[in-house]
């Protein structure tokens, strides 16, 4: 009998020393803010050009969506671990003392159950599953701060030649309203004349006053995307996007993988899967779970090893209610998963039409508006050279000019995010080194949580 106490001592002690001990970790919100101040662009770049693959490499590093979906993803590893661990056994100690000798009597009862079958494969499949679906969260978050930089970057680079035109504008316009006067002054023109030249020169105020408040907002879209304050990031060169050539021969292709490989759609189909894996838990829920229960029992000086088998019943319905219920579940996360597909196809359809419109308008610009105005403005000049005509009707072509370069402007903003929501719909990248970047990050995260697992830390 002492032995058998010995044991069950000595198997509780070594149980206990195994246990991790808990470490508080407090987070101090008010912290945060100054810190994140503090966050600077990696030196290693800093000062350089950044190309659309540097930007998003420097994001992933320090972006809190991507840090938050990286924990996640960690978080559901971890999980899918553990859903391996089968339950643990259930232990009862009982005493009793009796009038006879000898006095005492002693059991230790164990109650195991048997984790086999259908449920432990339901169990395991589904956490692996979720965790699936948290790395296709995190490669979301990661095409997500991609648009975002691309967006970023393609505002910045216009705003700045938006900018330069703006500032030749109010020049122009500035002149012309000076000189308008003069000729009002001298009764060669009628005063709603100068009136309306003031009127040019104040929208021209405006349009330079608009643009450069853009350029703020780029900068604060850009510096949100890397996880820095604006500050961080003024001081950076950033490339142009790529203007290498890119091929739409292949979007019908692209469309059809649009829909059965975006990642929101893989992450129904998984949605699917654990639907049906919730229906198998619970058709197998209709029969007994089995449990074994080893005791040791000393009877007032009897010393009995008995051995129970323990049957956990199903509901007295056989659990037909529960397995109804996840079977439509199933049925629902079917429609779902043809809703995400229908979505995919519409995005791209609607991204295509506002991409064809787009560049559609941004041809018209490049080959009749901006020659157009050009050669207005240098027939003005030849007409003034030749005295046919004045200063003030050749700044009135050369601000005609100026005007048709920013529509230029904003017809190459307007075909560069419409390229960027195409790229969003396809969940593809036309830059290689952003496709190489995204990619690369996606490899990172997936071999991290293994490292965790090894010293037991927080990632």
């Amino acid at each position: 009998m002492r032995a058998a106490g010995v044991s069950i001592a000595a198997l509780l002690g070594l149980s206990l020393a195994g246990c991790v001990a808990y470490r508080p970790a407090p987070v101090h919100p008010a912290a945060f803010a100054p810190a994140f101040d503090a966050r600077t662009v990696p030196a290693t770049l800093a000062g350089g050009t950044w190309s659309g693959g540097d930007l998003l490499a420097a994001a992933a590093a320090q972006n809190p969506t991507v840090a938050q979906a990286g924990a996640a993803y960690a978080t559901a590893l971890a999980a899918a671990r553990a859903a391996k661990a089968a339950p643990g056994a259930n232990l009862t100690l009982t005493a009793e003392y009796a009038n006879e000798a000898p006095h005492w009597g002693y059991q230790a009862a164990f109650d195991i159950p048997l984790d086999l079958g259908a449920r432990r494969d339901a169990r395991i499949t589904t956490a692996n599953l979720q965790a699936l679906q948290a790395y296709y969260d995190l490669g979301e978050a990661l095409w997500s701060v991609r648009n975002d930089l691309d967006r970023a970057r393609a505002a910045l680079g216009a705003a700045g030649i938006e900018i330069a035109l703006a500032r030749r504008s109010v020049d122009l316009r500035a002149e012309r309203a000076e000189r308008m006067e003069r000729r009002v002054a001298q009764g060669q023109d009628a005063r709603p004349l100068a009136l309306a030249a003031q009127a040019d020169l104040t929208a021209a105020h405006r349009r330079l006053a608009a643009a450069e408040g853009r350029r703020e907002s780029a900068y604060a879209d850009l510096a949100k995307a890397l996880g820095v304050s604006p500050p961080a990031v003024k001081a950076m060169a950033l490339a142009p996007p790529s203007s290498a050539p890119f091929s739409l021969d292949d979007l019908a292709l692209w469309r059809r993988d649009a829909a059965s490989s975006r990642r929101d759609v893989l992450r129904a189909v998984a949605d699917y899967d654990i639907a049906d894996q919730a229906l198998r838990t619970q058709v197998a829920t209709q029969y007994p779970s089995l449990s074994i229960g080893p005791s040791y029992f000393y009877d007032h000086g009897v010393q009995k090893f008995p051995t129970s088998v323990g049957l956990n019943l199903p509901p007295w319905d056989l659990n037909r209610h529960a397995i109804d219920q996840a079977w439509a579940a199933r049925t629902q996360a079917g429609k779902a998963l043809e809703q995400a597909q229908a979505a995919a196809l519409g995005q791209v359809d609607s991204t295509k039409a506002a991409f064809d419109t787009a560049w559609d308008d941004l041809k018209r610009n490049r080959e009749r508006d901006v020659p157009l105005a050009q050669r207005t403005a240098q027939a003005a000049t030849r007409s003034r050279m030749a005295g046919e005509s004045d200063r003030v009707d050749e700044l009135a072509a050369l601000g005609a000019e100026v005007d048709a370069r920013l529509a230029l402007n904003d017809a190459e903003l307007a075909a560069a995010l419409a390229t960027v929501d195409l790229e969003d719909a396809l969940r593809r990248s036309f830059d290689p080194a952003e496709t190489a970047a995204i990619g690369a990050e996606l490899g990172k995260e997936k071999a991290a949580p293994s490292r965790t697992a090894k010293t037991g830390g927080a990632r």
